[in-house]
This record gives structure tokens, sequence and C-alpha cells, in this order.
């Protein structure tokens, strides 16, 4: 068994769970054979992701719905899945997954956010238990993708970002902004503002009935992967 997750129990023990108080557990460590799920329970756009835990690995799965937790966080989005995989040779990777029925221009802008946000509390917590995040992998669940067109935007408009804002000479107007966004989402190469580099992301198709997929985690690592 790997060192950290030898001892990763006895930390979340003794360094988590006195502080929650009677507020309960928000997370669960998680071993092979189970399967972290990640889940949007809304009836309209209901979304569940099987994500896979190979062997030798465990992972802790957080749930960030209350974002009091976090008051040295202001923003208060999170994604629906926050995962952190520990291997057998003690490399961490950091999971985030955001659900959504449809993903359009205005919704792939409020994912990006979510992101962005759960990726600061996750590196939060780790700090905390003495952990480092080797990798992050960005993942978007969807049953209709609305955003994708059959020729992508010309790449030398410059870097996509998050939230509506970039690096935009004087001029650019909004429309050069969402094609940035759009460009973001066909390439799978994601930038957060208050990150360095380029984060992998991961496009997760549903069953269009019943709103279910599989997310192969950890991943190959790939030169997309962002590395922390």
């Amino acid at each position: 068994m790997a060192r950290h997750a030898s001892s990763l129990e006895q930390r979340l023990a003794a360094i988590i769970a006195p502080a929650l108080g009677d507020g309960g557990p928000f997370y669960e460590v998680l071993r092979p054979p189970s399967q972290a799920t990640v889940k949007e329970t809304k009836k309209d756009g209901y979304a569940e992701v099987a994500c896979t835990i190979p062997e030798g690995h465990i992972c802790i799965q957080w749930r960030f719905e209350e974002t009091g937790r976090f008051l040295f966080l202001r923003g208060d989005k999170n994604a629906d899945g926050a995962l952190l995989f520990i291997g057998p040779d003690d490399r961490i990777e950091a999971h985030i997954i955001e659900c959504k029925r449809k993903v359009t221009q205005g919704k792939w802008e409020d994912i990006l956010q979510q992101m962005r946000w759960t990726l600061y509390k996750l590196l939060a917590l780790a700090g905390v238990l003495g952990l480092s995040i080797d990798e992050v992998r960005l993942g978007t669940a969807y049953r209709f993708d609305e955003l994708s067109e059959e020729s992508s935007p010309n790449p030398t408009l410059g870097k996509p970002t998050l939230g509506g804002t970039s690096e935009r000479t004087p001029g650019e107007d909004q429309l050069s902004e969402s094609r940035l966004r759009q460009l973001a989402w066909e390439n799978d190469e994601v930038y957060l503002p208050g990150f360095d580099g380029v984060f992998r992301h991961i496009k997760i198709q549903l069953d269009e009935d019943s709103g279910r997929g599989v997310h192969q985690t950890p991943a190959p690592r790939s030169r997309f992967a962002r590395q922390l």
C-alpha cells in the first residue's frame, strides 16, 4: 500500500472530521472494486457518472454542497464531482467533473467557473492533509452538445479563458470571446484564471435517455494533462 494511502484515513479522522462538528462528513474514502459516483439529481437534468477506481488506487470523494465550510473563498460555485486519486506510487490526481444536460455557450462559462472554485477547494484540503496534487483533469458530462461546430474558430484569436475575460486587444468584440470559449471546448484545452498553463478537459458523453455514463480514472497521461 502506498505511503499516502496507508496514513490517509488517519489524517482525515484527526484533521478533517473534528473540524466538522455536527455537520457530518463531506468526504468518503473508496477502494476498488467500488466506484465513485458523481450525480446531478435535478429531475430535468439527471446525470450519473460512474468513475472507476483502478487496482492499487484509493479515491477520496468530496462533497462541497455546503460552501460555508470555505468562508475564506469568496466563490460559492461547486462542480458536481471532486475526486482525489492516490496511486500505488503516491502520485495524486485531482478529477473535477460537472454534469449538464446541455452544453451551450452560457452553460460552458458556468461550468468553468464551477471547476475553478472546486479546484481551489481541493488544493486547500490537500494542503491541510499534507498532500501534493501532481495532476489535474477536468471533465464535463452531458447528454447534448450545442456548443461544437463543424469548423473550429481560428486558433490565432488567442487563448481561451474562463468567465468571459481574456487577454484581448482593444477593439475585439464579444463574439470573439464566445469563439474563444468554443475553441476551449472543442480542443479540450482550458485555461483558468489564477493558474498557469493548460488543463486537460475530458468530454463524458451520457446516454441521452438515462443520463448515465462512465469516466475511466485515472486516465492515461497526456501532454495536455496539467501538472501542478
